[in-house]
């Protein structure tokens, strides 16, 4: 395999995991769930509490930056980005990109919609509690911030304000994120020819100190601009990435999981350093990511799959819709009364969701191809 060839593969056999990652974060929600009006939360089950803390540390916050990163990557790629390039990518980005994302944040809209009907009563007690505005300017704020969107929640007493900023659709903040980004291309390619990698290194600062304050959607942006960039320097300046990362391959193997360690014990020992020790975690994530896969690769212990591959963004857009509902039905089902008998149902959950993703693409790209491209982006 040439090192082009590794390298490309490396980075699509990193694509779907990442988003069983999300999908797996998302189900495994220190908050619980509430089901037939009844609370579940994981405060009184130690051993969930903890392999929810265990996940944080290794998992939590890693995929959407190495998503951003392979955009800016791939987006610059073997191209002089020309007027005529640019505009051509913005018309493909707006049939990948913007089309998906109004799409399914509506799909999310409608989904939270049904719950108002009569016969969902049951299953939404709490539904009652929430306010509709369906004025012009909270539908807009809905594709944008769900927040200040159509659904108004009652304020829970004690709780966390968190000023980022998401659609309705939650992980469609980095497709959000990522069209911003592309917009500002030109210039990115302009900067980065004659910065080198100080501008890069530049917004690494910017990422890590400013991640201190929470300041909504700057703090958002940063890391889409960050990690995009970085992917685009890479690019830009025909850098061998084989032989830039793996210069990196002992360090990344040894500090990813020692850091993660060290997060999981800095929440119960250190919390107010858990903060700095997760963003080391993600920026040495990458380097992680990146060398396990061109290693596996390389061992030939795996090979990249297509059909997984090009199922990735279908399950990233699709999942927050299902895996909550997913979880309780199998709450239902189960009965868990233990720690360990609630850990089973949460990973059943997680490959039960996977599973149902996959053969509704896979149906979709059979049956209806056209569909797909539209709902989706891609085939």
């Amino acid at each position: 395999m040439s090192r082009n060839d590794l390298r490309s593969q490396s980075l699509d056999l990193l694509r779907f995991p990442l988003a069983v990652v999300v999908l797996a974060i998302h189900t495994f929600s220190t908050e619980g769930f509430t089901m037939h009006g009844v609370e579940y939360s994981l405060d009184n089950m130690p051993v969930l509490l903890e392999i929810n803390r265990f996940i944080d540390g290794f998992l939590r916050g890693q995929s959407v930056p190495i998503y951003f990163f392979i955009s800016g990557f791939v987006f610059f790629l073997g191209i002089d980005l020309t007027k005529e390039k640019y505009l051509q990518k913005l018309k493909n980005r707006l049939k990948t990109l913007l089309i998906p994302y109004v799409i399914w944040n509506a799909v999310a809209v409608l989904w939270v919609l049904v719950r108002f009907l009569p016969c969902f009563s049951s299953l939404f007690p709490n539904i009652g509690k929430v306010q509709l505005d369906f004025s012009l300017p909270a539908i807009l704020e809905t594709f944008w911030n769900a927040k200040e969107g159509i659904f108004i929640y009652p304020i829970v007493a004690d709780e966390v304000v968190n000023n980022s900023t998401y659609p309705q659709n939650v992980p469609l903040w980095f497709v959000r994120d990522l069209m911003i980004v592309v917009l500002c291309t030109p210039i990115l390619y302009k900067v980065l020819q004659h910065t080198r990698h100080y501008f890069v290194a530049g917004l690494g600062v910017l990422w890590f100190t400013l991640a201190y304050w929470d300041l909504g959607h700057i703090n958002q942006l940063l890391t889409a601009f960050f990690f995009f960039s970085w992917g685009s320097y890479m690019s830009v300046n025909k850098k061998d990435m084989m032989q830039e990362f793996s210069r990196f391959f002992k360090g990344s193997m040894i500090f990813y999981p020692l850091l993660a360690l060290l997060f999981v014990a800095s929440v119960h020992y250190f919390p107010d350093a858990s903060d700095t020790i997760k963003r080391l975690n993600v920026f040495v994530g990458l380097f992680f990511a990146y060398n396990i896969s061109a290693w596996l690769l390389t061992h030939r212990i795996c090979k990249v799959s297509p059909f997984l591959a090009s199922s990735s963004f279908f399950i990233y857009i699709t999942h927050i819709l299902i895996a909550g509902e997913f979880l309780k039905l199998l709450f239902f089902i189960f009965r868990p009364v233990t720690d360990w008998g609630m850990l089973s149902v949460y990973i059943l959950a997680v490959v039960v969701t996977v599973a149902f993703l996959l053969l509704i693409f896979y149906l979709l790209r059979r049956y209806t191809p056209s569909f797909l491209k539209i709902i989706a982006g891609r085939k």
